[in-house]
């Protein structure tokens, strides 16, 4: 019954999220459903203690009697509702989707220009592109529909104007069209009939039902050269309902342009990416310049020519928050123009406040709060949760998926798990050009993410208005308001004094904590913090990366719902045998800090760490997918033969490997071949080797193997490796190969990425030989003393983007046949020779 509840209640909040601020009661309607929402979260607290009563013993009988009083609050605020009449379920002007569903081929589009690399051509020229030479009055054909894309607030309706502007005394008739986010369609057609003159001025009350307004519109557009601009479109089915009108045959030349932020819609209205012109952000210099231009073309008086003299040589701080964003670029520009310059350094300051404050900045804000509003409900709680993350750095892409999940924002889908639907939300966000990416995996993939300035201290306003999140920080007040917040987070940069002086009364009972994370604690953790860390009996997510935490306590048992723990970077060697208890865990992460590290000084790099041993009854773990790493030499035999039995395993990680081990461990690789799609390996440090591998062709088969790592002595490279067809990373340390191993590897056509580091080629010589290495975008070569010329053929590895060489005294020979070769990062030890 509890459970149909919660679903019920689930679908109603998607319905009350829909509603816009110009419903009746909208105000009344908003405290109302935020009553709803507390109920949701204190009856999934009622249903998870009453599971853990039911495992352990009657401890928790008192708590669940407590929350008990929330299932009689449910009949208590369904009352309210009747009382006040406050909302009735069906009166929704509009439904979404469970999911947008955002085609696998659009991907390459979200990742093609991170921040980093932004630039801008001439859009004019390229929408130039899209139209015929010369419009011809004689000839028929299809009309042209292009679409200009990008995030709110970069100029795509600017661009559209100019074009417009530009080009429309060239057609016999021409419209411009805005379109709000719930489109009446009878509305729209109507006012494209008064601007293309499609009646006669005494016919400008033409009035008609919808469909003959199409018919109407659609006879009189198909003998006529029309030029249409339809700004600001976001759902396909108000294009679906809009292109109705627009006939399949017309005068030659005819043109449709569609503004929108949503790629997807985009390239839908155009059937043709080639069609579709992302608007970059700006970078910084072009910031700058467009900056200074429009406050030293303003007539504010209170600048001296000394005053603009001085701006002409100044760097702002607001340039940060502007992000490289045209609207906000603009906004800041008017505030500069409206004050003495004195003031300027502390309208910077202030910006996050005045954002949300001040009237002059009532354009940006209505702009960036119509993008977050227009989310559909799944979808904004993921989108709010990124403003918890600090605003001066990157979002690892692989935390916020996980944390997504551990604090329940999705749900599993037919056909989908919880992480693969975690992914389509991301991807969404990408598509809507709400975030961009920033750094990208080896394999291409999308590392971290970013959000403007701007619509981050949006989101953190919206944030704490609905009692999402709040945080506190070193320059943030640490006294927060009495209202239930539900994610409260501690500014990694503040010190442990701060932290202790917080008051948290208006946080959710702390037991009820679903992520905890001190990954980027400035402050040391001590064993005392985790103490009682079996209290926290809903965590889910618990993360004491590069703490100085030696051991786990045995009360981690206690968290039945926990699905990640991260432990790696830590003093903890060995995993005690109370974590077999944790049955719901999917990523178990757990390394031992080393002294030393290799060459390539990467803080993520799985050789700067020795592995943890885990305990007997690993096999409980039925539902793990990443385990990483396990110390094979310090395991018993049946550990290392129980990990085979966990068929669920994408991403394993061994080290410890030696002769005595090496056919334990082949025969559990073996069996868990079919799932792995990522693969560290390594020897044990003092006498381990790879050597003892199967290396025959068919001893091995990893059918979805993406990423392999080797590090440690191995002789010869497993024909496996080169015979797969799925592996598009290969990084290898210390193995200790010459060029005949590497060139194993030639023929991979899926290889995107080949890292060599740590004296893993002990050649003189590297050469890429023409016709090969055909797929290969990125070659590391990191830690060789050995290696002392890398030569490229003609016509060898001409996919090659980036080259990184450090740590070594090298000639790097045919650096001109690397053709698409744009990122190159070498240390003064590498020298091109030609």
């Amino acid at each position: 019954y509890i459970k149909d509840e919660l679903e019920t209640i689930g679908a109603f909040l998607g319905v009350v999220e829909d509603l816009q601020e110009g419903y009746p009661k909208y105000q009344m309607v908003k405290p109302w459903a935020e009553q709803v929402k507390d109920l949701v979260y204190d009856i999934e607290d009622c249903l998870e203690e009453h599971t853990i009563a039911l495992t352990h013993n009657s401890s928790w009988s008192q708590r669940i009697l407590n929350n008990n009083n929330a299932l009689r609050q449910i009949v208590e605020v369904s009352e309210r509702n009747r009382r006040y009449n406050l909302f009735s379920p069906y009166e929704s002007t509009s439904s979404y989707m469970a999911i947008t569903v955002v085609l696998d081929h659009m991907r390459p589009h979200f990742l093609k220009g991170t921040t980093q690399n932004d630039s801008s051509g001439d859009p004019k020229k390229e929408v130039d592109s899209w139209e015929s030479a010369s419009p011809k009055e004689t000839s028929k054909g299809a009309p042209k529909v292009a679409a200009i894309a990008g995030m709110c607030g970069s100029g795509k309706t600017t661009l559209a104007r100019e074009i417009y502007n530009e080009k429309y005394h060239h057609f016999a008739c021409h419209a411009w069209i805005e379109l709000s986010q719930d489109v009446n369609a009878t509305k729209v057609f109507r006012d494209m009939i008064v601007q293309l003159s499609l009646v006669s001025s005494s016919q400008t009350g033409y009035i008609g039902e919808e469909e003959d307004l199409v018919n109407h519109i659609q006879e009189k557009l198909k003998d006529k050269l029309f030029f249409v601009v339809f700004d600001g479109l976001w759902t396909l089915r108000a294009w679906d309902r809009i292109k109705r009108v627009l006939p399949d045959i017309s005068i030659s030349g005819s043109m449709i342009i569609v503004t929108t932020e949503i790629l997807h819609i985009a390239e839908a209205c155009t059937k043709s990416a080639d069609h579709v012109y992302c608007i970059p952000l700006l970078p910084e210099w072009k910031s700058l310049e467009l900056l200074k231009d429009l406050v030293l073309k303003s007539e504010n008086g209170e600048m001296s020519p000394e005053d603009k003299e001085d701006f002409q040589d100044l760097d702002l701080d607001c340039l940060k928050k502007c992000g490289g964003l045209k609207l906000a670029i603009t906004t800041v520009a008017q505030l500069f123009t409206s004050e003495a310059p004195h003031k300027w350094g502390g309208l910077c300051e202030d910006l996050p406040s005045l954002l949300y404050n001040d009237p002059r900045l009532k354009k940006i804000k209505i702009v960036m709060t119509r993008s977050y509003r227009g989310l559909p409900p799944y979808l904004k709680p993921c989108f709010l949760y990124l403003s918890i993350f600090p605003e001066d750095s990157d979002i690892n892409v692989a935390t916020v998926l996980r944390r997504w999940v551990a604090e329940g924002f999705v749900r599993e889908m037919t056909g989908m798990s919880t992480e693969a639907v975690a992914v389509r939300y991301l991807f969404e966000l990408f598509d809507r050009n709400l975030i961009k990416a920033t750094k990208l995996t080896r394999n291409r993939s999308c590392k971290t993410c970013w959000i403007h300035p701007m619509m981050r201290d949006i989101l953190v306003m919206v944030a704490q208005e609905e009692k999402f999140s709040t945080t506190v920080g070193k320059n943030i007040n640490s006294m927060l308001p009495a209202n239930r917040f539900r994610h409260l987070t501690l500014d990694g940069r503040s010190n442990r004094k701060l932290v202790k002086s917080v008051d948290i009364s208006g946080v959710r009972s702390l037991t009820q904590l679903r992520v905890l994370d001190f990954s980027n604690a400035r402050f040391l953790i001590t064993q005392q913090d985790i103490g009682h860390i079996g209290e926290l009996c809903h965590l889910r997510y618990f993360n004491l990366y590069e703490s100085n935490i030696c051991e786990l306590p045995l009360s981690i048992g206690m968290l039945m719902f926990l699905q990640l723990l991260n432990v790696r970077k830590t003093q903890i060697r060995r995993l005690p045998s109370e974590i077999t208890r944790l049955e719901r865990l999917q990523i178990l992460s757990a390394s031992r800090k080393m002294e030393d590290s290799c060459h390539y000084r990467n803080k993520h790099c799985s050789c700067n760490s020795e592995g943890a041993t885990v305990p007997k009854g690993i096999k409980n773990l039925e539902n793990i997918e990443g385990l990483e790493i396990v110390d094979v030499r310090g395991s018993t035999h049946s550990s290392i033969k129980d990990l085979g039995k966990l068929t669920r395993l994408k991403y394993l990680g061994l080290t410890g490997l030696t002769k005595k081990n090496s056919e334990e461990v082949s025969n559990t690789l073996q069996k868990l071949s079919p799932s792995l799609i990522y693969l560290y390996l390594a020897a044990y440090r003092k006498n381990g080797t790879l050597c003892c591998l199967p290396t025959d062709k068919g001893s091995m088969e990893f059918p979805h193997l993406r990423t392999i790592e080797l590090d440690g002595h191995i002789g010869t490279m497993p024909e496996w490796i080169s015979h797969s067809f799925t592996l598009s990373v290969v990084k290898l340390h210390r193995t200790s190969l010459h060029q005949n191993n590497i060139r194993t590897l030639e023929g991979l056509r899926s290889l995107i990425t080949l890292a060599l580091l740590d004296s893993s080629n002990i050649g003189e010589e590297l050469v890429f030989y023409s016709g090969t290495f055909r797929g290969l975008q990125r070659l590391e070569l990191v830690g060789l003393p050995s290696l002392e010329a890398v030569r490229f053929q003609e016509k060898a590895a001409r996919s090659v983007q980036e080259i990184t060489i450090k740590s070594c005294r090298l000639s790097l020979f045919g650096r001109r046949n690397l053709k698409r070769l744009w990122d190159v990062c070498f240390d003064s030890g590498a020298e091109v020779v030609d």
